[in-house]
């Protein structure tokens, strides 16, 4: 529990405690707005319910300062006059691209993985085939899916008690988190390239005057197919947006009471990540070389391209993640607040 006699705002002032006890709540000009900043509570467990409770006699939020009460529970870094890591202004993780990825790297200077067999002209032990087709490059692997998008933080609970609120008013912001969006896929593997058909051998005969003469004793064989592009990896699926926050306001008679404007709307859901894009099919590999005897053979096939990652709207493989439930608020005219005997008179 905080106790004060002055319990002063100016910039951001973060509150990790339960409880706020105070004769006078003053918000200050300064650098930037002034806000409470509801905190992770100490040794608290990970995504623990948060509450926060502030008694004060008097609340004076000044006149044109924008005084405000909001959070920041999943330790975001917060920088002085924009209010970066605010939960209810900034959105949960993204989710990380899927694997296996199969994308150049280096800006595209280092080629992407091929898939194997994948039969080059620079290994002349192995690229020359059998007859009569030579063997097909391999098939390449799935991008994979994208990660999906982190949940938004639910906003936390909030209590005030008080006999007077003196100036412009404060804004609870206590609307939840937007869900992250979802990783892109994964780009598909490319396909291996075919292995090249073997030569085509001559012969002999002899003409029916005996003169012997070359004749094509097997056709050049045919060059392997190209294997088939990997299919590209879907995008993840977006985060669900965090739940709204609840406020309630405890006030004696005469408390101007439409001086606080709570924002209590649930998170918007993470949208989903973009495909990733399909690989590329082998190339065919080429036919033997051929003589004047023999007729040509026909030619190998490229690989084809990998599919393309089905529809991303609904009912498709990724999904968008679900809005946040809205949060809600009451109030309540009480004859008298809390005390702590001999701290106010």
């Amino acid at each position: 529990m905080i106790v004060e006699l002055l319990s002063l705002v100016t910039g951001k002032r973060l509150i990790d405690d339960d409880v706020l006890f105070t004769h006078r709540l003053q918000f200050l000009p300064g650098v930037e707005a002034p806000k409470i900043v509801i905190v992770p509570k100490k040794d608290a467990p990970l995504g623990a319910q948060r509450v926060l409770k502030i008694v004060a006699d008097t609340i004076d939020t000044g006149s044109g300062l924008n005084a405000q009460i909001t959070y920041n529970l999943d330790g975001d870094f917060t920088l002085p006059i924009v209010d970066t890591g605010l939960d209810p202004v900034t959105k949960a993780k993204n989710g990380d691209k899927g694997s296996p990825d199969y994308s150049p790297s280096l800006g595209g200077l280092i080629p992407a993985d091929t898939a194997l067999p994948n039969y080059s002209i620079l290994d002349p032990l192995h690229f020359i085939g059998n007859y009569p087709k030579a063997n097909s490059g391999g098939d390449g692997e799935s991008g994979g899916k994208g990660g999906s998008g982190a949940e938004g933080i639910d906003a936390p609970v909030l209590e005030i008690w008080t006999k007077e609120i003196l100036g412009d008013g404060l804004t609870i912001d206590l609307r939840g988190q937007e869900g992250g969006d979802g990783g892109q896929g994964g780009t598909g593997q490319r396909g291996g390239d075919g292995q090249g058909g073997s030569a085509a051998v001559e012969g002999t005969d002899e003409n029916w005057l005996g003169v012997p003469n070359v004749t094509c004793a097997q056709r050049p064989g045919m060059g392997g197919d190209g294997g088939r592009g990997g299919n590209a990896g879907c995008g993840g699926d977006g985060g669900n947006g965090g739940n709204g926050g609840v406020f309630k306001l405890f006030y004696t008679s005469g408390v101007a009471v439409a001086k606080f404007t709570p924002m209590m709307q649930g998170g918007d859901g993470g949208i989903t990540g973009s495909p990733g894009a399909p690989g590329s099919g082998g190339q065919g590999g080429p036919p033997g070389v051929n003589i004047l005897s023999c007729s040509a053979t026909a030619s190998s096939v490229n690989g084809s391209d990998g599919l393309y990652c089905r529809s991303q709207n609904e009912g498709g493989i990724s999904k968008r993640g679900t809005d946040g439930t809205d949060g809600y608020q009451f109030s309540h005219e009480v004859a008298a607040i809390p005390k702590i005997p001999g701290l106010f008179p």
